[in-house]
Order: C-alpha cells, then sequence, then structure tokens
C-alpha cells in the first residue's frame, strides 16, 4: 500500500488535542526562546494552510511526527527530555509536592504520545472509538478556516467570475491551493483534519494550592496569613478563569469542545471547599455542564490508561456531532452543485476563457466528487460505515463518469494522475467497508468492477496490455487488495478454506468478469467468484508483475533497436512511453519475487490441503531467479523443491524443473548437477524427445570423460517413484514362510523402448534389502551379453553379468533369501553404480511387482500368486499346560492343584509361573484365602516362579494349595510364560565383541484358569423345645435337636463328633445352663464313619435352665452365649483324593444356639379365672369363682415397684348380684414366683339376654366380668385375664 499516499487509505479517527503537558524545563525553554525570536512553519500544508497575509500574530501550529522510524533529532530530543525530567526531579527547589506533579505530567505524556501515531489502514473493533491524541503547546492556534480570494498574489493566473467570498486555503478557488484551478482532494485536506484540527480540545491546568499555614501562636497573624492565602486563591482562579474563557471563546468559534483537566493534590481532593471552588470555576469560564471539567491527582503511572479510556469515553458524543456538523456542511454544498453547469461561472465565460488561454475551472462533477469524498470521509470517522460506503461509491461513480471524458479529464495530465490514484484509493476504502461489515463474498464485486472499469478505460487512453504501465496498474490493484484482506484476517476475518484454486492468468486477472455475472447463479468453484485466501491474490500481482517485466523488455529492445541503427544513435532516441525513465530503475525480478514469496509463506501456514499450491508457487520462485540470472538461488530452490514435485507425481512440473535446472547448472559450472539431472532426462516420463534424447548418453559420457567432480562424494540419482530408466520388477515365489528357512526370488530387469543407453556400461548392481541385510551384489562382466540373461545369486561366490542394456536386453536375477529373524522382507530399491575416473554416480531404481516368473523355456504362472513381500513368521511355542483339581471343596481343607507343563516344541524353553487368586464374590480382596507353592505363600499372589528349563519332550508339575475359611467360589488364574533363544541377523546385531548380544528372547505366555467351588461340609439344622416349671426356683429344661447333612458331592470320613459344653472346667453351680444328657453318651463306637449326600445324621442334647446360686440372674436373658459346641473331626475320603495325597484331620465347630425361657408376651402377672366343678349352678342360689394370681418373674418382686400394685375390680351385670367384696387392692406386692388365691360370691337371678338356651328352662351364661390392674392411677394398665367365663345355669 505503499503506492498511494497513506492519508488516502488510513482509517480516520477523531481528532483530540492535549496541552498543558510540557514539563518546567520545556516551558523556560520557551518562554527564553519566545523573548528573542517566534517560529514559523515553513513550507508544506501549513503554508497553505496559514497565508502571511492573514497572520497578524506569532503562532505555533502542532508539528506532531508521524514517521515509523523516528530521526536522529527525534532521537537527540528525546534523550535530552529523559536528561532533564531526571535533573529536575532531583531539584533541590522542588518540594515534595512539585515533584508529584512532574512526575505525573511524565507519565501523562508517555501513556498519551503512542496513540498519536501513523494512521493504520486497518483498525480492529476495540480501536475505532479510540481517538488520535496529539500533544501540542497551550498556545498552540489552529490553521485558518477561510481565506478571501483577493489576499492572494495577483501574479498568478486566474479563473474569470471568482466569487470574492472567503473560502478554505485548499480550495479551488484560491490561487495560493495547491487544487486551483481545478484540482479534486488533496493529501493536505486529510491531514488538516486528521491531524491539524482537532474535534476536542484538552487542556490540562495545574490547581492551585495554597501551602498550609504553621501556628505562630499569634492569632492575628495566622489570621492575616489565612487572608492572603485566600485573596492568592482568588487572584490565581481569576487568572485560571481568563485563560479557560479566552481558549473556549477561540475553539467555540469552530465548534471544538473545550475540556479542562485540573490536576490537583490528594488533600485538596478531599476538601469540602472544593466542589464550590470548581463550580464557580466553571461558571465564570462559561464551560458547559457536560463532560467539560475533570479533576486529577497524582496517581501511579499503571492507573492512567483507565483514566485516558474514561475521557475518550465522556468526549465520543461531543467529537461525534463536531464532525457530524461538518458532514451537514458538506451535504449542504452537494445539494447545491448543479449537474448541467459550473456553478461559478456560464458556459460562455467558460468558453471565452480558455479560447483566451486562462486556466480552465472544476467542473461539476469535480465538485460532486469533492463533496462526495468529504462526506464519505466524515462519516467513517463517526463509524457509520454503511452511509460512508454510499458516499465512496457516489465518488467513485462520479470519477467514472470524469475519466470517460478526455475533455474534462486529458489522459497523462497531473490531473489525470490525481484523479486515477482518487479512484483506485476509494475502490481500496469501499473494500475495506464491506470487509469491516463482515461481508467478505461482496466484496469481489466492487473490487472487480473497478478493475474493469478503468482497464476498459485505460485501453481506450492507448494504456492496455501491451504497455508496462497497465500490468503495473493491474499488479498493484491486487496486491492491495492482497494485504487489505490480511490485515482482515488478522483482525479475526474468517475467510473458507476452500478446495485449491486454479491460480489465473494474467490476462484472466486484467479481464474480470461483468457486473451482471454475479448475478447469475453459477458453479462456486469459479476462484473468482468466491473470495479466496490473500495469498491466491498475491499470487496474481506476481503474475501481473511478471507481464509487467516482459513488457518492459519489449520496450528496452524496441529502444535498444533504435538506438543500434544510425540515425537512432546520432540523434539519441528516447522511449516515447511515460515513465519509461523510471521503469528502469525498478527491479522487476526482486517485485516478482516478493509478491510470490507472500503467496507462498502464507499457503503454507495454511492446512495440508494448500501445500500442493504452495509447492507450485515455490516453483515459480525459482523460475523467476533462473531468468533473472541469479542461477545459484535457483540452484538452491530446485533442489529444495524437486522431490516434493517427484512425490506429488506432478510430471509436467518436473520436467520443466529439469530443463530450467539443467540451464542453471550449465551456467554455474555444476557438473554434478549436471550429470545427476542428465541422468533423470533419460528416463521415459522426461519430456525430452528426438534427436534431443537420443544425445543424452553422450553427452553424460563425455562430461564424465572431460570434467572432473568437485567433490569424491558419491552423487546419487533418485528415480524412485516416477517412470524410471529400467523397467525392474521383483517377486517371492511364496508370501510366508517360517523363519530359518528360505524362499526363492526373481528380479527382471529390461529397458524400456523409450531409453537410450545402449553405450553406458554400468560397473555393478546392488540389491538392497528392506531389514537392512547385506546387499547383494552382482558384477559387470566384460563379456557382453543380448537377449535374455539368467543369472543365479549366491552368497558364497562372486555374481558377474552383463550390465550394459541394449534393446532387447532381460537381465533376470535368481536366487534364495534365508529368513534369519521373523518379519517382512521386500527388495527396496535397485542401485546401478557408474564409475569413470573420479566419477561415481549411483542411480536409486525403485522395483515393481512380478507377474510373471522368467525362465529359460518362457515365462510361466504359477498356481498361488507372486507376492512382493516375503513374510517370516516365528514358530510358536509348543507347550502343552495341563490343570487338574478336585471338584469342589470343603471350608478349611487344603485343595491341591496341580500345574503340568510339558515342551512338545523343538526347542528348549524357560518356563515361569505366576499364580492369580481373585478375590472373592463380595470383592473382599482379603478374605482369609491363602495360596502356597512351595516355599512361597500370599493371599493374592504369586509371581514369576521359575520352573527352570524344559527341554524338548520333557515335563515338569508344580501343586499350588489353596485354603479358604469361608464359603464361595474360588478362581486360580494360571500364567505360565515361555521363553526361547533366537538369533538376530548380523546386520540388526550391534557392533561388540560380546557374543551374547548377537543372541534375543522371545517370550509368550499361556493362561489358564481354574474355578473350585468351596462349600460347607456340614449342613446342621437344629430346634429348641422348652419344658417349663413355675412352683420353684429351678427354672426350665430345654431339648436340642440337630439334625446333621453333607453338602458337597464328595464323600467324607467322620472321625469323631463331640458335644462339648462352654466352660466345662469351671464349677457346675456357678453356670446358669448346664448340659444334663446327650445322645452321644455312650456312643464311643460308632466312628468312623463315611458319609455322602444321601447320609442324614440326628443327635439331640438336654439342658437345664436355672437362675443362678445367688438368684439374681433371670432365666430369661442367659449371658453365657452358645451352651455347647458340636465339634466334627472329618477328613477327605480316600476315594476322592488324588494318589499322591494323604489325608489331614479337620476340625469343624458348630455353636449350638442360645437357650433362654421365652419372655411373656404382656407381663408376668398371671391371672386365671376358675369356676365350679363341675360348671353348673341354680338360679337364686349364690356359687362361688376363685381368681388366682402368679407373679411369674422369678428375679424381681412385683413390690420393688410401685407400677406392680395389683388392683381387682368385678364389674356389675344384669341377671347376677355380688355377694361380699367384688374390688381387691393386693398390698404388699407379690414376690418373686408367688402366687395367691381370691374367691368370690355371686347369685344368679335369671338367664339374660346373653343366655345361650339348651334344654328347656337352663342355659350357658357368661359371669360378670373380672378386671385385672397393674400400677396405679394414669399408670394403671389392665392385665387379660386367663380361663373359662362361661357356666351352665339350671331353675
Amino acid at each position: 500500500m505503499n503506492s498511494y499516499p497513506n492519508e488516502f487509505l488510513a482509517h480516520p479517527q477523531p481528532l483530540m488535542f492535549v496541552a498543558g503537558l510540557n514539563p518546567s524545563f520545556r516551558e523556560r525553554s520557551i518562554s527564553s526562546a519566545s523573548a528573542t525570536s517566534t517560529r514559523r512553519p515553513s513550507g508544506g500544508a501549513l503554508s497553505l494552510l496559514e497565508p502571511s497575509a492573514s497572520l497578524t500574530t506569532p503562532i505555533t501550529s502542532p508539528t506532531p511526527k508521524f514517521d515509523s522510524l523516528p530521526s536522529q533529532a527525534d532521537e537527540k530530543e528525546k534523550k535530552a527530555e529523559e536528561v532533564d525530567k531526571e535533573e529536575i526531579l532531583k531539584d533541590e527547589n522542588l518540594d515534595e509536592n512539585d515533584r508529584e506533579f512532574e512526575e505525573l505530567v511524565n507519565n501523562l505524556r508517555s501513556a498519551l504520545t503512542p496513540m498519536g501515531g501513523k494512521g493504520k489502514v486497518w483498525l480492529s473493533d476495540d480501536d475505532r472509538r479510540d481517538f488520535r491524541i496529539i500533544l501540542v503547546d497551550k498556545n498552540v492556534r489552529l490553521p485558518m478556516r477561510k481565506i478571501s480570494p483577493s489576499s492572494t498574489s495577483s501574479s498568478q493566473p486566474s479563473i474569470g467570475d471568482i466569487p470574492t467570498n472567503p473560502h478554505s486555503p485548499l480550495s479551488p478557488l484560491i490561487p495560493s491551493s495547491p487544487l486551483y484551478p481545478d484540482g479534486l482532494i488533496a493529501p493536505v485536506w486529510i491531514r488538516k483534519h486528521a491531524e491539524l484540527v482537532p474535534s476536542v480540545f484538552v487542556l490540562f491546568l495545574r490547581l492551585y494550592e495554597a501551602k498550609p499555614i504553621q501556628p505562630s501562636g499569634d492569632a492575628e497573624v495566622d489570621q492575616a496569613k489565612e487572608a492572603a492565602n485566600k485573596a492568592m486563591e482568588k487572584d490565581q482562579d481569576d487568572q485560571l478563569i481568563r485563560e479557560i474563557g479566552d481558549r473556549r471563546r477561540r475553539l467555540g468559534e469552530r465548534g471544538i469542545k473545550l475540556t479542562v483537566v485540573l490536576m490537583a493534590s490528594a488533600a485538596t481532593l478531599d476538601s469540602p471547599a472544593l466542589d464550590p471552588r470548581l463550580s464557580y470555576l466553571r461558571r465564570a469560564s462559561a464551560l458547559s455542564a457536560k463532560a467539560s471539567l475533570f479533576v486529577l491527582t497524582p496517581v501511579p503511572a499503571d492507573q492512567l490508561p483507565d483514566f485516558v479510556q474514561s475521557l475518550q469515553d465522556a468526549l465520543f458524543d461531543s467529537a461525534m456531532e463536531y464532525y457530524s456538523n461538518h458532514a451537514k456542511r458538506v451535504r449542504r454544498k452537494r445539494s447545491r452543485v448543479p449537474i448541467s453547469q459550473n456553478p461559478f461561472s456560464s458556459s460562455s465565460a467558460i468558453t471565452q476563457n480558455q479560447s483566451q488561454g486562462a486556466s480552465k475551472a472544476l467542473r461539476p462533477q469535480g465538485w460532486a466528487v469533492r463533496y462526495d469524498w468529504k462526506a464519505g470521509w466524515f462519516a467513517e470517522v463517526r463509524g457509520d460505515f454503511d452511509t460512508a460506503r454510499r458516499h465512496y461509491e457516489d465518488c467513485w461513480n462520479e470519477l467514472a463518469k470524469m475519466f470517460s471524458s478526455t475533455t474534462t479529464l486529458p489522459p497523462r495530465t497531473k490531473r489525470w494522475a490525481e484523479a486515477k490514484v482518487l479512484a483506485d484509493c476509494v475502490a481500496i476504502r469501499i473494500c475495506k467497508l464491506l470487509l469491516y461489515d463482515d461481508q467478505g463474498p461482496r466484496v469481489l464485486n466492487p473490487f472487480f468492477v473497478h478493475i474493469k472499469r478503468f482497464g476498459d478505460l485505460s485501453r481506450g487512453w492507448g494504456i492496455g496490455e501491451e504497455t508496462f504501465e497497465f500490468w503495473s496498474w493491474i499488479a498493484r490493484q491486487y496486491r492491495i487488495f492482497a494485504e487489505l484482506l490480511e490485515m482482515a484476517q488478522q483482525s479475526g476475518l474468517r475467510i473458507a478454506s476452500l478446495a485449491p484454486p486454479v491460480f489465473p492468468t494474467a490476462a484472466s486477472a486484467a479481464a474480470p468478469p461483468p457486473p451482471d455475472y454475479y448475478t447469475t447463479p453459477i458453479s462456486s468453484g469459479n476462484p473468482l467468484q468466491v473470495l479466496q485466501q490473500p495469498a491466491f491474490y498475491y499470487y496474481t500481482a506476481a503474475s501481473c508483475s511478471v507481464q509487467r517485466q516482459v513488457r518492459y523488455q519489449e520496450a528496452l529492445a524496441v529502444e535498444n533497436d533504435a538506438l543500434a541503427l544510425e540515425a537512432g544513435s546520432t540523434s539519441g532516441y528516447i522511449s516515447t512511453a511515460p515513465g519509461f525513465a523510471n521503469e528502469k530503475k525498478v527491479d522487476h525480478a526482486a517485485l516478482v519475487i516478493e509478491l510470490f514469496t507472500k503467496s507462498y509463506s502464507l499457503l503454507k501456514e495454511q492446512e495440508h490441503s494448500q501445500n500442493r499450491m504452495a509447492l507450485f508457487v515455490a516453483f515459480r520462485i525459482a523460475e523467476v531467479y533462473c531468468q533473472s540470472a541469479q542461477y545459484d538461488m535457483a540452484l538452491r530452490f530446485f533442489d529444495r523443491i524437486s522431490q516434493g514435485f517427484k512425490r506429488e507425481r506432478w510430471s509436467p512440473i518436473v520436467r520443466q524443473i529439469r530443463k530450467l535446472w539443467y540451464q542453471c547448472a550449465q551456467q554455474t559450472g555444476n557438473v554434478e548437477t549436471a550429470a545427476r539431472l542428465l541422468v533423470e532426462m533419460m528416463s521415459p516420463d522426461s519430456g525430452v524427445e528426438g534427436e534431443e534424447r537420443a544425445g543424452l548418453q553422450e553427452d553424460l559420457l563425455s562430461l564424465m570423460k572431460t570434467t572432473t567432480p568437485s567433490s569424491t562424494e558419491l552423487i546419487i540419482v533418485d528415480l524412485e517413484g516416477q517412470s524410471s530408466l529400467l523397467d525392474v520388477q521383483a517377486g517371492f515365489w511364496q508370501a510366508e514362510s517360517t523363519v530359518s528357512k528360505s524362499i526363492p526370488y526373481q528380479i527382471v530387469i529390461r529397458r524400456p523402448a523409450k531409453v537410450d543407453i545402449g553405450d553406458i556400461q554400468f560397473s555393478a548392481l546392488r540389491i538392497c534389502w528392506s531389514d537392512g541385510r547385506k546387499d547383494t551384489v552382482v558384477s559387470t562382466s566384460d563379456t557382453p551379453q543380448e537377449g535374455l540373461e539368467l543369472i543365479q545369486v549366491d552368497e558364497e561366490a562372486e555374481v558377474k553379468a552383463s550390465l550394459k542394456w541394449t534393446q532387447q536386453k532381460t537381465l533376470v536375477i535368481n536366487g534364495e533369501i534365508l529368513g534369519e529373524v521373523e518379519g517382512e522382507v521386500q527388495v527396496s530399491s535397485i542401485k546401478l553404480s557408474l564409475k569413470q575416473g573420479s566419477w561415481d554416480i549411483q542411480i536409486h531404481l525403485a522395483p515393481e511387482q512380478l507377474t510373471e516368473w522368467v525362465t529359460a523355456k518362457g515365462a510361466i504362472t504359477p498356481v498361488q500368486e507372486i507376492s512382493p513381500v516375503a513374510n517370516f513368521i516365528h514358530q510358536p511355542h509348543d507347550l502343552d499346560v495341563e490343570v487338574t483339581h478336585l471338584p469342589s471343596a470343603f471350608i478349611g481343607e487344603d485343595v491341591e492343584v496341580m500345574v503340568k507343563a510339558t515342551n512338545n516344541d523343538e526347542r528348549d524353553m524357560d518356563v515361569t509361573l505366576s499364580v492369580f487368586l481373585q478375590p472373592g464374590d463380595d470383592g473382599e480382596e482379603d478374605d482369609g484365602s491363602t495360596i502356597h507353592l512351595d516355599d512361597e505363600s500370599s493371599s493374592q499372589l504369586i509371581k514369576d516362579i521359575s520352573l527352570g528349563t524344559l527341554s524338548p519332550s520333557s515335563e515338569i508339575t508344580k501343586i499350588i494349595t489353596l485354603r479358604a475359611p469361608i464359603e464361595g467360589t474360588k478362581m486360580l488364574d494360571f500364567s505360565i510364560q515361555t521363553t526361547t533363544k533366537i538369533p538376530i541377523s548380523q546386520n540388526q546385531s550391534p557392533k561388540s565383541d560380546d557374543v551374547n548380544q548377537a543372541i534375543s528372547e522371545r517370550a509368550e505366555e499361556i493362561n489358564k484358569t481354574a474355578v473350585i467351588p468351596i462349600l460347607r461340609p456340614f449342613d446342621v439344622k437344629m430346634a429348641v423345645n422348652y419344658s417349663h416349671s413355675f412352683n420353684s426356683s429351678k427354672g426350665a429344661q430345654a431339648t436340642v435337636g440337630i439334625l446333621v447333612e453333607v453338602t458337597g458331592p464328595r464323600e467324607i470320613k467322620i472321625e469323631n463328633i463331640q458335644l462339648l459344653g462352654e466352660g466345662q472346667g469351671e464349677n457346675p453351680e456357678n453356670r446358669n445352663v448346664k448340659l444334663v444328657s446327650s445322645s452321644l453318651d455312650g456312643d464311643d463306637g460308632a466312628f468312623p464313619q463315611v458319609w455322602n449326600q444321601s447320609t442324614s445324621y440326628a443327635l439331640s442334647a438336654v439342658f437345664a435352665l436355672s437362675s443362678g446360686s445367688s438368684g439374681n440372674t433371670s432365666i430369661y436373658d442367659n449371658s453365657d452365649g452358645a451352651p455347647a459346641n458340636l465339634i466334627f473331626t472329618w477328613s477327605s475320603s480316600d476315594s476322592s483324593k488324588p494318589s499322591h495325597s494323604q489325608s489331614k484331620s479337620i476340625k469343624t465347630i458348630h455353636q449350638l444356639p442360645t437357650l433362654s425361657i421365652p419372655q411373656p408376651k404382656e407381663s408376668y402377672i398371671i391371672p386365671t379365672i376358675h369356676l365350679p366343678k363341675p360348671s353348673i349352678i341354680k338360679l337364686n342360689e349364690p356359687f362361688e369363682v376363685s381368681l388366682s394370681i402368679l407373679n411369674s418373674n422369678p428375679n424381681i418382686s412385683s413390690s420393688s415397684n410401685n407400677n406392680n400394685i395389683i388392683t381387682v375390680i368385678g364389674e356389675t351385670l344384669d341377671g347376677f348380684v355380688w355377694l361380699g367384696q367384688r374390688n381387691i387392692i393386693i398390698k404388699p406386692s407379690l414376690r418373686s414366683n408367688e402366687e395367691i388365691n381370691l374367691k368370690f360370691k355371686l347369685i344368679a337371678l335369671s338367664l339374660g339376654i346373653n343366655a345361650r338356651e339348651g334344654v328347656a328352662g337352663e342355659g350357658w351364661i357368661t359371669i360378670p366380668k373380672i378386671s385385672v390392674y397393674e400400677g396405679e392411677e394414669d399408670d394403671r394398665e389392665e392385665i387379660k385375664v386367663r380361663g373359662n367365663t362361661s357356666i351352665l345355669v339350671r331353675p
């Protein structure tokens, strides 16, 4: 983009002037300098903006520096400022408060200075609202807005009927303007609004602060000092008001917002008098109420960026209002521009002035261009990109109309060139604004419309495809467009990475499709219709630059031809093409290489699909180097990219590379490269035909005879992966075999029909193998042989063959390959050696698959397919592993698992055994189960137990013992690892004298699993029967019945059964439960016995339950636990054990259940009704009913608890009369196991309604209810009364 003025391309930003931040040393130097002289701008835009006739007082204009590289004077000034800054901070006359403000000023300058740099073409979303901030002096004077045309020099040419109204110094109506009389827009106008005239003006001032008064002890003196401070503060504030008001008045005339930032200390900021003081300053200086006054205290430097950002946010609306007012004035002027006539003079006046030779005034179309450009610029600075784009489009359309008439803009004039630059920049700005809105595909339309429209215009001007100027302009457009897309991508624009496009030619780039092309729905595969990556347009620009170089060389040849003629040399012929002298200064090759390099770099950053295109661009770079006679650079490029094209099988490019590469090698004298290329060009697909191909072998032989290579290193010509110098086929008779056996192979080498190498005698042939074994070498034979030549390769003897291939020559190599190690083996390459003198060339050929097996009698096709690869496989270890064990086991039993390994292989092998006991069914890793092997034992894993080396046909047995304490299923995993020693190929073994390193080991693993159910040996079922006795303290008696069965399928030998009471050695009187007798007593001769699943064995035991000698222990709660243990002494039956195993006695203990008398369900008090016997009474005669009450608790008396007080109540009932007392309270309560009898008398008066009629006159009736309660009042509970309550009544 450096081809155009940066002002025309840069993104506009609102301009902010910041004044009042000059350090104190600068203020002193300025004041001293102003006493002797005043500085005036000399020349340039400032002289145009500030005519001397309009100045009455010295002014200082802003002169910021925007160069990317600072000048030497800038560096000196910067260093001087740093030195002065240090001196000021060290000045002893400055107090601490002044030093803080000096540091604040310096920090503010450091924060604001970077924001005033050179304008950027592309701004990110976050930067578009930022101001362009320029530091200026407080006394800066802005350029004058308008001057009168009459104030300019009368000696300059003028146009007729010039208005006398004042105009901008840059207006085409002002004779001193650079645009006078018919200019459009100059970069100085943009510089005026972008650098010289701000939209907001920020003025930093120091708020006066009186020093604190030190108390003197005299009140009158202190009051006088305080009054003096207030007067001084009032005077300083008045001066501040005058300075602010003067600046506000001058800026307000131009609509510029003034904002004042008062710098005050933190103490002043906290003072309650600050707010009234600030209000007074603002009102007195007539500052607006919105964002016009700020207060800043000395803060750290890292907090200033936040302040600067808040300042910009506060003033942004004011800046937008300023530029909106400018845009409104421009639109008003645009609306007054007439369409058909000059706005400043009639057509007759213009014709008269032209006839008189006067200057030509700007036409209405020119004024429309100016106003549309200005309106677009002001809209863009406001961020209204859609409006700005429409104004730029109007501007471009008006420019296109102006260029259509050679009368309006005569070609090749100054104004024509300025307008052409402006049109290019307007088109770029339109494209940029579309990219801002993320409308990537739409950006192609205005870009191609601009190229097509101005391309057609250029052809009408005589600047067509035959001129270098045309191609220079086309290349410049594509380059700028690519740079614009690249900047957009860096800011987040996403361009879809489609399939690699077809790079356009220069001709297609110069003639893009018309606008209506984009309205037609066609395939999006056309690269001109789809927005591509920037690399695509860099490549297009480079291709156009190549055409520019070609046209320039044609023009230069014409000039040289003319100068070669006698007439031309005498006349000093000079080409009439404009800019031809400047074109001679252009390094076309460097320009083209730069563009190709940019395209290449961007393509390399893309995904893999673009790498092929990057490779092609690299070829174009090498091609340009070769064409520009930079042969060394071309050689380096060709050497780097040639292999890539070969891998991609890009044959046309490979052929071009060879020709150019060979040309570069000849020019540089690189004989090694020349020889290698000559060999490659002999191949069938090299593109060399006819006599040139026939002379290649002569050229190679001549080169080897007449030249000497620069080094003795081997020259390798790699023809793998392409059409080779010779047709090579290789294959194996069979595809697979075991190690240590051989497979026959055959290699057939023929000469292609298009290859002519009959005069070349190769010195040796090498067969290279893929597994790294030693190459098989075939030496050349002195005896030539035509036709078919069959040779047998023997590793022990030297093999020779005729290595000169004539037209009918076919060499067949037969041999056998031995499988030393397992893996795949194939012929990786065939290497032909060509030696002569100091030359040593080696040609690498890649074999293809052999389809027919060639013999002396002819070719045959075997039944099995000829394989290109021989696969040597290793024979698996033949080890037979047998695991035997019992089908089930019992708890506590030692289960033997036998592992037997038999070596059925022909090799010795080392065997190791690992045993893993899996966790139980509930997931518990340690449930007490253990495994034992020899001296090793573990609860989970026994690892890597060596079983020794097994020779062929030998076997070994190991016994693993499992013991499980609980019921469940146990799983044993056996891992048998076998290792054999195998030799390593000599080519693969490390170079060492240690023989052991030539041996490797191969390990294999065999896994077995044993599942063993662990069962309970006995299923014991028990039942208890109690017999109570309440008449004594002896308690009760319990009889335990026991039934025993065998759970497993195996037989069990029962050696003995014992029933032992707990604590038999203790005094029986101290036990609550005593074993009285059992069915085992006196049955000692019944054992041993053999039980199986059909066996059931029953026994019983009688226990006496008592409360103990002390009488304090309840027989209902036996704390002694199990009363006895049933102990089985048993072993496995001999018939179910392995023959080598011995039975071992095992004891299994079953506890009898805890014995205790069941507690009553309701209460210990048991009342029972007893009726007369027989239960027959007569009407109207008394009868007696007794009630027995028993306290069944043997330990606790009812009197020990008040709740055990017993109350008996007889209820009334119709038909019955109670005789005597019917309500009785038993007090004191009953003792433990005490029983009382109560007697009641009743008379039955009638049968009543509840009688069950029997025989005539008699019936069964229920006596009145007798209720028994335990406890008193609210705690009283009723106890159920037992017994029969129905009685037979007779008359």
